[in-house]
């Protein structure tokens, strides 16, 4: 199959009154699809089944060919292969009666022909149900089911024992991811003025049995209606803003951030304000262990009320920092593209065009 390799793209320009032919205007359809094709090979990475073009055995009770519903795919050039009808791809002809493998179809682009046909001429607007043009592909079998990207697109395989084919069940074909970008945003509270609340995880009971609500830090809701999610997406944040106060001799403990209650509009930011025990992790000097270990250590103070934080958050302008990224459904694997990615295996028989 012969690699376009047109760098050089021309454009037409006339001027007011100027008498154009029907070739000017294939010039034009032909420049402005080779930039469509260079954009979906560039930034989409276009190359698999985009959607349809499932293939099913005919018929059901003895395999003489396989039925292949409309869809679209694009090969590894950018191209659209389009299937505006289904079409029932024969078997090879010439297949040996003693044949043991797999035979693999494969969907490649053909040029639309340039004359309409005569029934496709007659209504310019409105398309009958019998005007619909075969597209712009055509099938062809191979053998194996390694398959060259720069051959097509991999629709199905067939696997033969001694002349008897049947379709495989399950075809890993390569996939085209959604031409759509993640939606991504980002933000942040305001510098000093982000309320914080208390942040309790459950209650604990004192020795006459009586609840006592415990607090181990503090909590923020993080609004991001703004960003216009539709799906819960993927939230990553942090704490901004200086963590230790000289004038003050200040420090807080606030290292453990975590995230709940993620929804579209925002979610809930959490720090754990409670001093870790040193001691036990043998990597630190003497004088931090005692720091750590008695209420106050020497000349400076742990921030771990929740109330005393919120002052300390105003002094030292602390907020939060956010990006949240919402992927689109059935991302497909980079991977299938590679598997598939091999030398390209010998021709069975002559193409079957999608007529």
């Amino acid at each position: 199959m012969r690699k376009p390799e047109k760098r050089k793209l021309e454009r037409v320009q006339y001027w007011q009154g100027q008498m154009l032919r029907s070739r000017d205007f294939r010039d034009i359809e032909a420049g402005e699809a080779q930039r469509r094709w260079w954009h979906n090979r560039a930034l989409h990475s276009a190359y698999g089944v985009a959607e349809g073009l499932n293939c099913s055995p005919y018929p059901s009770d003895a395999l003489t060919g396989v039925l292949v519903s409309p869809g679209v795919a694009y090969d590894c050039f950018g191209r659209e292969l389009i299937l505006e009808k289904s079409q029932i791809v024969r078997l090879p002809a010439n297949a040996p009666l003693s044949l043991t493998g797999t035979i693999s179809l494969l969907m490649r682009y053909k040029a639309p022909a340039q004359a309409p046909k005569a029934d496709e001429s007659m209504e310019a607007c409105w398309t009958g149900s019998g005007c619909i043009a075969a597209g712009t592909a055509e099938f062809i079998w191979i053998m194996g089911d390694q398959v060259d990207p720069s051959e097509g697109v991999s629709l199905c395989a067939v696997d033969y024992t001694k002349g008897t084919g049947r379709l495989r069940k399950y075809h890993l074909r390569p996939s085209v991811r959604p031409q759509s970008r993640p939606l991504l945003a980002s933000g942040t509270t305001i510098p000093g003025d982000t309320p914080w609340d208390p942040w309790s995880a459950g209650f604990l009971f004192d020795a006459n049995d009586s609840p006592v609500t415990d607090f181990i830090g503090v909590e923020t809701w993080v609004d991001t209606s703004a960003a216009g999610f539709n799906q819960i997406p993927c939230y990553f944040a942090w704490l901004e803003g200086s963590l230790w106060n000289a004038q003050t001799q200040q420090l807080t403990p606030a290292i453990f951030p975590s995230l709940a209650d993620e929804s579209i509009s925002g979610f809930t930011f959490r720090l754990w304000l409670q001093v870790i025990e040193l001691p036990t992790l043998g990597i630190v000097s003497e004088q931090v262990r005692r720091a750590a270990a008695a209420p106050t250590g020497p000349g400076f103070t742990f921030v771990t009320d929740p109330t005393d934080f919120s002052l300390f958050a105003r002094q030292q302008q602390l907020y939060v920092s956010w990006v949240g990224c919402q992927m689109q459904a059935d991302v497909s694997c980079c991977g299938q593209q590679k598997t598939a990615a091999v030398a390209a295996p010998t021709r069975l028989m002559d193409s079957s065009r999608n007529s």
